[in-house]
């Protein structure tokens, strides 16, 4: 009879079509959400996904990763665009992990010929980064430029802020017709949210154009140094089962290995 009934619900969902999922932990812990929940739900991908995967005009045009995030989330608490950079790097890692496996090929520098070869990492090491800093009541954070000694408020960006950064960046190369990328600027102008008071969008963008390289490295450093994600720095296995140090690369192949 109970099976009856869960038959008759319009909401219910047979088991064989539910696709399966697991609770991810965040870099950030949801320290700079509003929800502040630390874990988010994410199923895995799935044969439905590989035709996203295989699709040459989803892949070149740069919304591979925001369309994959998009089917994937399924936490009423999280807009997948908003999550921080960090955070959706995680999911990215947690998905590819679970649908090719946790090794990941890549080429690195045999430290013996000096030559390049292919090693081996395993994503499953990969180090969480957590946030090392906490943030005011608005989700800022404070650093004082180390040349002009201004006083700096700052917010990480989401996923919502670097696609603004890039949509604006083409729109300001295709206008000067040149090949210039201004995406430095542009996140720093995304994410610098007072200079010495000043809140005014306009003049802080003013100030920001005449930052010296010494002072925007500096924040930029600093910035990356608080970031909660995950760690890059790992090390690679090749042939004969010599550990090397290096950096993961996403190329190409990390959503299909088969390239």
């Amino acid at each position: 009879m109970e099976n009856y009934a869960n038959n008759m619900d319009p909401n219910h969902v047979p088991e064989e079509y539910k696709v399966p999922y697991d609770i991810l932990e965040l870099p950030s812990q949801g320290i700079l959400y509003p929800n502040k929940k630390s874990s988010i739900k994410v199923e895995y991908l799935t044969t439905i996904d590989e035709n996203i995967l295989s699709s040459p005009n989803i892949v070149n045009s740069g919304k591979l990763i925001d369309i994959l995030l998009d089917r994937k989330v399924k936490d009423l608490g999280f807009n997948p665009i908003d999550l921080l950079e960090g955070d959706r790097m995680a999911i990215l890692i947690f998905l590819r992990s679970t649908a090719f496996g946790e090794i990941y090929n890549q080429p690195v520098i045999d430290p013996k010929t000096g030559n390049l070869t292919q090693g081996d990492i395993d994503l499953n090491t990969l180090e969480q980064k957590k946030l090392s800093v906490n943030p005011n009541e608005n989700g800022e954070f404070d650093y004082e430029l180390p040349f002009s000694k201004s006083k700096i408020k700052f917010k990480l960006l989401t996923g919502a802020d670097e696609l603004d950064v890039s949509e604006r960046d083409k729109l300001l190369m295709e206008r000067n017709g040149d090949d210039i990328s201004q995406k430095t600027t542009l996140r720093l102008e995304r994410s610098i949210m007072e200079v010495d008071g000043i809140r005014d969008k306009m003049k802080i963008s003013t100030i920001i154009s005449k930052m010296k390289i010494m002072d925007s490295r500096k924040l930029r450093k600093y910035i990356e140094e608080i970031e909660p994600g995950i760690v890059f720095k790992t090390k690679a296995t090749i042939q004969g089962g010599v550990t090397v140090d290096t950096f993961l690369r996403l190329g190409v192949n990390f959503l299909w290995p088969e390239i």
